[in-house]
Order: C-alpha cells, then sequence, then structure tokens
C-alpha cells in the first residue's frame, strides 16, 4: 500500500508541473515561432478547454472501471501531450497543449477519488498531502526548466517529463486494483437521492468560486504589487512566492490541524483567514502589509480545497458524476481572474478588481453554510 500511495504522490506531483508548465514555456515558445500575443494567448485555452472536457468523458469512464483505470488513462494521456508538444511544430505544439490538457482532466479529479478510496480513515488529511504533492511539482516545474534549458534544452526536458509520466501512468496501471475497489454505498456517499442535486450543486458552485479565488488572487498579487507598491522584480517574484511557501505550510500541517478540530471548521476557519489576507492586501499602505495579507491569504486557502474534496465525496460519493464535478470546477480558474481584469479595467483600479475575490469568498461561506445545513439534517436523521 505505501509504494502505491507513494506512487500517486509523485504522479500528483508531475501533474503540478504540467498542469503550470505552460507559464514559463510562453517565452520559448514565442521566441521558437515568432508568434504575436493573441497566438500565444490561444495556446491556453487548448489546455483551458481540453481539461473539462476530458473530465466529462473521464466521468463515464469513472462509473464503469473505477479510478484505477482512469488515472493511469490520464497519465497516458499526459505523456502523449507532453511528447507531442516537444515534436517540433506548431501545430503539434497545439494538438500537444489539447491532449495533456485532456489528461490532466482524466487524472486531477480521478487521483483526488482514487486517494479517497484507497484510504478508509483521515482521508481529509491524505487529501490535503496529495494536494501538497501537487504544489511542489507546480513549484518545481519553472526551476526544472530554468535548470534543464542548458544541458537539454526545452524538447529534452518535455521528453524526460513525458517519460516520466508514462513510467507512473504503466506502473498504475500494472499494479492497481481496477475496477470499483470500493463498496457501492461508498460510491453513492451518504446523501438520499432527493438531496444529491442540491448538494452537487452547491459543492460544484463552492469549489468553483474556490478555484477562482486562489487563481484571480495570486494571478494579479504581481501586478498589483507592481503598481500599488513599485516593487523591482525580484521583489515582485519574492510576494509571489511567498503565497505558495505559506499555502505549502498549511498543507502540510492541516493533518496534524485536522486531527484537532473537524473539517468544516477547516474550511470556515480557512475562508475567514483568507478573507482577511485580502483585505490587507487591497487595502495595503505599505509593501510590508501587502506581504503580510499574501501570507495570510495563502495559509488560509492551503486545506480549503482537499478538505472540500474530503467532505464531498463522503456525501457525495466517488462516482463518476463526482469526478465531473470535481473536473469543471477548475473552469472558475479562469472566469474569476477574467472578471478581476473587466472590474480592475472599468474603474481604473485593480483593488477594486481584487476585491471580486473576496465577494466570491463571502458567497463560498455561504454556500457553504447551506452545505453544512443538509448535512447536519442527514447527520441527524441517522441518528
Amino acid at each position: 500500500m505505501k509504494f502505491k500511495i507513494l506512487v500517486i504522490h509523485f504522479g500528483f506531483a508531475l501533474t503540478g508541473i504540467v498542469t503550470t508548465m505552460l507559464d514559463p514555456m510562453l517565452p520559448l515558445l514565442i521566441s521558437q515561432f515568432h508568434l504575436n500575443d493573441a497566438q500565444a494567448g490561444h495556446l491556453f485555452w487548448f489546455q483551458f478547454i481540453a481539461s473539462p472536457t476530458g473530465a466529462l468523458v473521464a466521468s463515464r469512464v469513472l462509473s464503469r472501471w473505477g479510478a484505477a483505470w482512469t488515472v493511469p488513462i490520464g497519465m497516458v494521456l499526459i505523456a502523449c501531450g507532453v511528447s507531442s508538444v516537444a515534436v517540433g511544430s506548431f501545430a503539434m505544439v497545439q494538438i500537444g497543449i489539447a491532449l495533456y490538457g485532456a489528461g490532466l482532466g482524466f487524472a486531477l479529479p480521478s487521483t483526488n477519488l482514487l486517494i479517497v478510496e484507497m484510504v478508509s480513515e483521515r482521508q481529509s488529511s491524505a487529501l490535503n498531502l496529495l494536494n501538497l504533492s501537487w504544489t511542489l511539482g507546480a513549484l518545481a516545474g519553472p526551476f526544472a526548466i530554468k535548470v534543464l534549458m542548458h544541458p537539454i534544452g526545452l524538447r529534452g526536458f518535455l521528453l524526460l517529463l513525458g517519460v516520466l509520466v508514462l513510467v507512473i501512468g504503466l506502473t498504475e496501471a500494472i499494479s492497481f486494483p481496477k475496477g470499483n475497489i470500493v463498496s457501492a454505498d461508498t460510491r453513492r456517499g451518504k446523501l438520499p437521492q432527493a438531496d444529491r442535486f442540491s448538494f452537487g450543486l452547491l459543492m460544484f458552485l463552492f469549489m468553483f468560486l474556490y478555484v477562482g479565488i486562489e487563481n484571480g488572487f495570486i494571478g494579479w498579487v504581481p501586478t498589483f504589487s507592481i503598481r500599488s507598491q513599485h516593487t523591482s522584480g525580484n521583489l515582485t517574484a519574492f510576494v509571489n512566492s511567498s503565497f505558495w511557501a505559506t499555502l505549502l505550510l498549511g498543507r502540510l500541517t492541516a493533518p496534524l490541524v485536522l486531527r484537532r478540530v473537524g473539517e468544516r471548521a477547516v474550511i470556515i476557519a480557512g475562508l475567514g483567514i483568507a478573507c482577511v489576507g485580502i483585505v490587507l492586501s487591497v487595502l495595503s499602505p505599505s509593501l510590508a502589509v501587502l506581504e503580510a495579507g499574501v501570507l495570510l491569504s495563502g495559509l488560509g486557502m492551503a486545506a480549503i480545497f482537499p478538505t472540500a474534496i474530503a467532505v464531498f465525496t463522503e456525501w457525495f460519493g466517488t462516482g463518476g458524476a463526482g469526478g465531473a464535478i470535481l473536473g469543471i470546477c477548475g473552469l472558475g480558474g479562469a472566469l474569476v481572474p477574467w472578471l478581476v481584469g473587466v472590474v480592475s479595467d472599468r474603474s481604473g483600479d485593480l483593488r477594486l478588481g481584487i476585491a471580486v475575490t473576496l465577494a466570491c469568498a463571502a458567497i463560498s461561506a455561504v454556500l457553504f453554510w447551506q452545505l453544512n445545513l443538509i448535512t447536519r439534517k442527514q447527520s441527524a436523521a441517522h441518528r
């Protein structure tokens, strides 16, 4: 079991690299293919559209064959996509990004569900540690590209990454038990049929907004830091990286916190801390206050998503519909940052733009309160 968990964590770290690698690759691709900004920007859409599409297809595979098949299929698609980007032509780059985007749609939600199925106790802790591995991969990716550019180049890096992902995918396909490895009741969750739609919709909106809050806040913080505090390149990078540092710290310590307090308390406290951090950042009169706000925001957001997945799977189950919900909630990561930009542009004030994430956090708190009412009602009914 320990070997299988280790393989899952290493594979999830690799998906962290793949998910975020287009950012550091973009300047290299622009230079290599002489792209204008519009052409370069379209590359993100290939990943953005393919990933939720892959998640919807994966939900059917998940229902029929289980997460232990869905994850390896996703990893093989990712390996093919990453290797295709390395081939050389711009058409293959586009095809490759779409392929690994679809693979991420398969692998990301189903890996979370696979951990839930394999770990019978302390699932929230296990999910926080799993997402810690993803965050480590996301952080390591840009540094890996920078370090390996000189000895093997971008093509060599992509081929190496593709081979590693393929090896992990084949290892998972060979070593994991196939089919639905948990009971039918566990896959359906605790909720009666009458409450499943409302709970699923509320949880989708909650996680949709959370992904949007995280991406909308940290995606615009570097620009906000430059505009409001006139930071240099190094200071801007420091402010940006401090968010990820506290996110890592929060996910590392979350299992210890969850032993003392419940999952709902962790999510509510996380939202509260994140809101304080966003307020400090938006109103920051100095770089020190901005940095404090960014640190608090990262710490507050750290445990929300993986812990929410644990609550979701406990009540809704780990079936195909659950995978679809987890997959397409990532669309919030595109909508909210765009909305921040629109509000900033029309108001002429990026502070108001970033305040959109605060409004989303407030809505998230209301949604989670409604979710809590549903689960409390069911808990009371089963006593």
